[in-house]
């Protein structure tokens, strides 16, 4: 399955009704079948559309892990490695949101800041992608951690940045 549910199907009023209501169940309490994982999404977004009579319905969700693999584990017993970029890509949505709120003053949301924090963690081990720049990168991050945890909105600012100058640092060798 992955991490990505389409969803496409031609619907009436009532079905309409039906497939939403299951949707939001699913969203407040988990779900199989077709809206398995849903309850854990990155990303949602549905189209409906008034196609001569019938509604055409789409759907499409992705959830931050793959649903068939839940706890993956490797032969050795040690949870599975995502792959580098997929990493890259969930650190991107993540950082923005913290570099935005910050520099309008603003303490980012917990999760937010975890979730970075716990894939720049993550991402440092892989090597050959800036090897000479983690160490850096890693205690910027720690930096950040503490100004976080204080709640100084000034301190993190102010270690955010230091967290943008390492990223351009590797990213002008290595993007």
């Amino acid at each position: 399955m992955g991490n990505e549910t389409k969803i496409s199907r031609y619907v009436d009023q009532a079905e309409l009704a039906t497939f939403l209501r299951d949707l939001a169940d699913a969203v407040e309490s988990g779900g199989k079948d077709e809206f398995a994982c849903v309850d854990e999404f990155s990303k949602l977004k549905i189209s409906i559309k008034n196609e001569f009579g019938q509604l055409a319905l789409k759907a499409k969700f992705k959830s931050a892990l793959p649903c068939d693999e839940p706890g993956a584990k490797t032969g050795s017993g040690e949870p599975a490695k995502p792959k580098y970029k997929q990493i890259k890509k969930r650190m991107r949505s993540s950082f923005k949101m913290l570099v935005k709120l910050i520099h309008e003053g603003e303490a980012p949301p917990e999760e937010a800041v975890r979730s970075f924090l716990e894939d720049s963690a993550l991402m440092v081990t892989y090597p050959g992608y800036g090897d000479e720049y983690y160490e850096s990168y890693s205690q910027a991050c720690e930096a950040f951690k503490d100004a976080f945890e204080s709640g100084d909105v000034d301190r993190m600012h102010e270690t955010i940045d230091v967290i943008v100058h390492e990223k351009s640092r590797c990213h002008a060798k290595y993007d």
